[in-house]
């Protein structure tokens, strides 16, 4: 009888795997997402008010950590996309961590273009005042990091995408729900 109810309760596991893991599979593909399932290296990034946040602050939430840059014209095109998804997700546990690489530009004027991009909401990090580029970012922009709420790298996107679309909504929608 043990071994029915053992064996019962282990199919049962594995069809949930699969079902769950077939739509995260589906929205990877449809947004080009490269999956990476990694623990996501420990960095700190610096507010507006000159606080040092880690990454452990932000556990038990959704972080989309996105790096940009002033002068990325497909940025620009990408922030309003941006600012889509983030009032979509306000408050409901996800966390936006838009981080310009920009190395010369002082804090004013990247918080100016990024409301000149169509971004008003979060805050906005730089690169320069943390050590999240030396274990996140590659070459080029922009890139795109999804955490989960455990503190895994999910997936990486390189290139700009539709953060607006049905597609993305439901990915992040995913990893929210996700336990």
């Amino acid at each position: 009888m043990k071994d029915i109810t053992f064996s019962a309760v282990f199919i049962l596991i594995l069809f949930f795997t699969v079902i769950s893991d077939a739509f995260d599979e589906g929205s990877f593909k449809t947004l080009g997402i490269q999956r990476l399932n990694q623990e996501a290296p420990y960095f700190t990034v610096v507010d507006s008010n000159g606080k040092k946040i880690g990454i452990n602050e932000y556990r038990g939430k959704v972080v989309i950590l996105h790096f940009w840059a002033t002068w990325c014209k497909p940025c620009r095109k990408e922030f309003p996309l941006f600012e889509k998804l983030y009032q979509n997700f306000k408050g409901r546990g996800v966390v936006f961590l838009p981080v310009s690489i920009d190395r010369k530009a002082n804090r004013e004027d990247v918080e100016k273009t990024a409301r000149e991009f169509g971004l008003s909401s979060p805050p906005i990090y730089m690169a320069v005042e943390g050590d999240v580029t030396d274990k996140y970012w590659t070459w080029g922009i922009p890139v795109t990091y999804f955490l989960d709420k455990k503190g895994w790298i999910t997936g990486r996107v390189l290139g700009p995408r539709d953060w607006a679309s049905d597609s993305s909504n439901k990915f992040i929608s995913s990893m929210v729900e996700d336990r």
